[in-house]
């Protein structure tokens, strides 16, 4: 075989392989449509959204949030809330709540759909508050709730329970300070104004 044979053979052999590694499109979707699985459009409104989701699974976060109080040693019969109305005895997660979290007579404690809410409290604490919880981990926005419910439920306000929550004693990571640093200057800087 000639040069020219050879070539034409390794001309083929490269465009038989680039034909092979091109890629096929993808079909647009696989499977029933979310519509058809009556799975419900995402909501616009960040709070609806936070709502849906929470609902969606609240059984993994009613885990995670009891995990993280565990964690940072909130005590135990400080830990979670009866929701009668809703026909629970007992649970740590409220996901039809929006509020971030709370906490009732007795001390307890309770963290709700508010904390994924990437716009929680944004306008009322200001931006660089805003900012921080917006990009935060969820384990860092729950520690925070956690942390502020915890000081309240020392019985000052909440006002007072945002001005301590950065000094806690509770073992949280630097990133969860950071939050509650800013919301606490975020109440300073609001109530100058």
């Amino acid at each position: 075989m000639n040069a020219r044979g050879w070539i034409s053979k390794i001309t083929a052999a490269a465009k038989g392989l680039v034909a092979r590694l091109r890629r096929k499109p993808r079909p647009a979707m696989i499977g029933t449509p979310p519509s058809a699985r009556k799975i419900p459009a995402v909501p616009a409104d960040p709070a609806e959204h936070a709502v849906q989701f929470a609902h969606t699974w609240a059984d993994r976060l009613e885990h995670h949030v009891e995990g993280r109080m565990h964690a940072l040693d909130i005590p135990e019969n400080q830990i979670g809330a009866s929701d009668l109305e809703h026909g629970v005895p007992w649970r740590v997660f409220f996901p039809h709540e929006r509020t971030g979290g709370g906490n009732v007579p007795g001390g307890r404690i309770t963290v709700d759909s508010g904390v994924l809410n990437p716009e929680l409290n944004a306008e009322k604490y200001g931006p660089q508050y805003g900012s921080l919880w917006k990009k935060a981990r969820l384990r860092d926005r729950i520690d925070s709730i956690i942390v502020h419910e915890y000081e309240e439920a020392k019985g000052v306000s909440h006002e007072e329970a945002v001005a301590r929550a950065p000094d806690t004693e509770l073992p949280v990571r630097h990133q969860v300070r950071e939050i509650l640093r800013a919301m606490s200057e975020g109440q300073t800087d609001r109530g100058r104004g």
